[in-house]
């Protein structure tokens, strides 16, 4: 019987917050045929967060009606003229003519339909969509199909939940819920114990199992999946090498197609741990069976990003105004490393050449100046920022780097701004003679390439 476990300091962890992460039960029904969704959901366990609190829901939803803890139907604004948080409509329940303070519990009816993609497609594809391909569902938790409350005091979403909760989808084969096993159709329930963000992945797919892992919608054979899983092994371990912090996480990876079109040779892919979702091409295709290892280099790095998350997205989750760059920056620059450990420091100075080259005229706002976590497009926080963080490097050694990248890691509850930043970095041990060099240097300047050692 195949397991999914996560590490003991993470199981410790989730039950000293256990108090404070809500727990969503109830009911979803997709229709595969024509992309509607209908559900039927309870939160409850919502920490006290006074009347500094939101829900979230995706904007493609209809609420039937919001009822508070005793089965009320209770008011709630945000229907009308709504303002949007990321993928999703803000709504606050209200009771009389203020913010219903404390709810313990609140119960959510709504439905909605998305568009399904057969043949065609969409001019953009990412983890925040709602995705139908005629074959498959992907829903994640950026995607906001199920409600989610919003700290607005801690300037965060409270996307990892434990969860009972059934999914029935007339046509499906196959239903998966993050956290649980994938399990048959048309009804399924699932269980989580342990707080995770529940990806939903439906539809009429093959599922296939290693020692350490489960592949869905995937057609490797033996060879290949024992090669794919000791690439992905030897990544977890320079982590924890690098880290101090185990990677023992059985990991699911789901091979999806995308709703944008794709070029030849281009992969995309997103974590939702311990999920790790990839589009573009097979991934069998990608193993060199002579050789053992990925035929691509690129293909190393690219999935030691997604790996990266587990730390960056997962034991620490990122908010606030830096949100961007400790999500995604972060994980970038450790897959870097992790292809420097592979294949050589040439591999890290070829990355950061063409990087440069790529962003000698990329301007930006500097760090210390950034106040909306847009602020860091795509560019900035998947190219740019590596290069920032490189700078850290450049001036403070990689030991004292990944000494900083740890105590970022430990530091839970704070919001991930440029304070966190500088307050991490020198508890970390870097000196404030070598913060003020870095800030004046990487974080003032408008464009950094120029100053970046290979």
């Amino acid at each position: 019987m195949f397991k999914l476990f996560l590490p003991l300091y993470f199981i410790f962890l989730s039950f000293s917050l256990k108090a404070q992460t809500p727990h969503l039960s109830g009911k979803a029904i997709v229709d595969m045929q024509t992309g509607q969704i209908t559900c039927d959901f309870i939160i409850s366990n919502i920490p006290d967060l006074g009347k500094d609190y939101q829900l979230l829901l995706n904007k493609g939803f209809n609420i039937k009606h919001l009822k508070n803890a005793v089965g009320e139907v209770i008011k709630y604004d945000g229907y009308y003229n709504g303002k949007m948080r990321g993928e999703g409509l803000v709504y606050t329940p209200s009771d009389k003519n203020a913010v219903l303070q404390n709810p313990k519990q609140l119960s959510i009816s709504y439905t909605g339909a998305f568009p399904i993609y057969k043949g065609e497609f969409n001019f953009t594809d990412f983890k925040g969509l709602i995705a139908f391909n005629g074959t498959t569902l992907r829903a994640s938790e950026q995607s906001k199909w199920y409600p989610i409350i919003y700290d607005v005091k801690n300037d965060q979403q409270l996307e990892q939940v434990t969860y009972d909760i059934s999914v029935e989808s007339k046509d499906a084969q196959q239903i998966f819920v993050n956290g649980d096993l994938p399990k048959a159709g048309p009804l399924a329930n699932f269980k989580s114990t342990v707080p995770l963000a529940p990806m939903l992945f439906i539809g009429n797919y093959n599922v296939q199992q290693t020692a350490n892992a489960l592949f869905l919608n995937t057609n490797m054979n033996k060879a290949q999946l024992a090669i794919f899983e000791a690439e992905i092994a030897e990544m977890k371990a320079y982590y924890h090498k690098v880290l101090g912090i185990p990677y023992d996480t059985k990991n699911v990876f789901i091979e999806h197609t995308a709703i944008e079109k794709f070029n030849e040779g281009r992969i995309w892919g997103f974590a939702s741990y311990p999920t790790i979702a990839i589009a573009g091409g097979k991934l069998g295709e990608t193993i060199d069976q002579t050789n053992k290892k990925f035929k691509d280099s690129t293909d190393y790095p690219f999935y030691a990003h997604e790996v990266g998350h587990y730390y960056f997205g997962n034991v620490l989750q990122p908010n606030s105004t830096l949100f961007w760059f400790f999500l995604e920056s972060t994980a970038e620059y450790l897959s870097v490393k992790a292809s420097e450990a592979k294949f050589g420091k040439s591999y890290g100075n070829a990355y950061f050449k063409n990087a440069t080259a790529n962003l000698k005229n990329f301007k930006v706002t500097p760090l210390n100046k950034v106040t909306e976590i847009n602020q860091v497009n795509g560019t900035y926080r998947y190219s740019y920022g590596p290069l920032i963080l490189r700078g850290l490097e450049q001036i403070v050694g990689e030991k004292r780097m990944f000494n900083f990248l740890k105590q970022c890691l430990s530091t839970k509850g704070k919001p991930t701004d440029y304070a966190f930043f500088k307050e991490q970095a020198l508890k970390s041990g870097i000196s404030n003679t070598k913060w003020n060099n870095f800030e004046k240097q990487f974080i003032e300047s408008e464009n950094v390439t120029a100053l970046i050692k290979y």
